[in-house]
């Protein structure tokens, strides 16, 4: 729905997983955080070894530099709400000078 520039990223999402939907991600860049809330159906979060399961109006913050996925177990659509925050995004150290 909505991001911001580099180097510190926000993304924001609406993300409806339909019925018996998985998708899984991997580790993001150190330091990243996701934040979801769960609108509609239900929702379970893996991140590492870790289960979350979660019904409407529930929320979980978790730290996304790990393996996680969203998974839809049921026969009903689940829509939720995430925020990513990915510090750091495409911050480069320049060895070069222009004009120097």
């Amino acid at each position: 729905m909505a991001g911001t520039a580099p180097p510190d990223v926000v993304e924001l999402w609406d993300w409806l997983l339909g019925p018996g939907e998985r998708h899984d991600s991997e580790a993001h860049r150190k330091g990243t955080r996701e934040l979801l809330q769960v609108q509609q159906g239900t929702l379970v979060v893996e991140v590492g070894p870790e289960r979350y399961d979660l019904r409407v109006g529930d929320a979980l913050s978790f730290h996304g530099d790990a393996v996680h996925a969203y998974v839809n177990a049921t026969d009903v659509s689940a829509r939720f709400s995430l925020t990513v925050f990915e510090p750091t995004v495409g911050a480069t150290h320049r060895t070069e000078f222009p004009d120097a």
